[in-house]
């Protein structure tokens, strides 16, 4: 055989061994990547909140609606949701386990007692898990008469369940709320009368005797003299009269 044949046959040969080797890297890549992403895969699910207002007066409830959706758990669902309720205790009473309503066969408990769990609640539907998108319960708040502030939050935080294997989470809920209190109107300040002020300055200054004014002595002075006078002549007249007679 031709020896540059040979070299020719066997280059060939190592060429179509080396296409085999990369079609099954290119393979093994392929299944690698998609073994990947099965593998990263995760369960999800929303736990979303509404409430009644978001306007509140003094002594006023409100009705925040607990529900849950877009579930991606796979056929087993979800049964268990838990979460941390924050609220401002000096805008709203305090909140007790009967301020929680499970609705559609969902049962919730709430720890109001102090400690490290307080404010977390548990609430659970004692059946499969839930694919579906509905409401687990509601919460009600009563607003506090003497509440001072014009807006408050209530934030629902630390939110998760589990799919029977994992734990899954939700992001936090924000409730933003506004306090309608009523207008207090300051008091008006009295209004000051300086001619009265001057007036009651002047009275308290004049004597407790009437004290007659310039023109009124004049007047008095005329007149006793004039009566002198005219009683003068009375006495002179009848003086003469009866000096006459006799």
């Amino acid at each position: 055989m031709n020896r540059k044949n040979y070299k020719g046959k066997n280059n060939k040969k190592q060429g179509g061994v080396m296409k085999k080797l990369k079609r099954l890297f290119i393979l093994i890549a392929l299944i690698s990547i998609l073994g990947m992403t099965n593998f990263v895969y995760a369960s999800s699910f929303n736990f979303t909140t509404n409430a009644s207002s978001t306007t509140l007066k003094p002594g006023d409830t409100v009705v925040i609606g607990l529900n849950i959706s877009n579930i991606d758990a796979g056929e087993s669902g979800i049964n268990t949701i838990e979460a941390v309720l924050e609220y401002d205790e000096n805008v709203f009473e305090p909140v007790l386990s009967t301020n929680f309503a499970g609705l559609n066969n969902w049962s919730i408990t709430y720890n109001d007692e102090e400690g490290e769990n307080k404010g977390k609640f548990v609430a659970v539907i004692v059946q499969e898990g839930i694919t579906e998108d509905q409401a687990i319960g509601n919460l009600t708040l009563k607003v506090k008469s003497d509440v001072n502030v014009d807006s408050t939050n209530v934030t629902f935080s630390n939110i998760k369940s589990n799919d029977g294997v994992e734990e899954i989470t939700s992001p936090n809920q924000v409730i933003s709320l506004n306090i309608d209190r009523p207008v207090v109107e300051e008091p008006e300040e009295p209004i000051t009368n300086t001619v009265n002020e001057n007036t009651i300055d002047e009275e308290e200054n004049l004597s407790p005797n009437d004290i007659p004014q310039t023109g009124e002595n004049t007047y008095i002075i005329i007149g006793i003299v004039l009566a002198a006078i005219v009683v003068g002549i009375i006495a002179y007249v009848g003086y003469k009269k009866i000096k006459d007679i006799k």
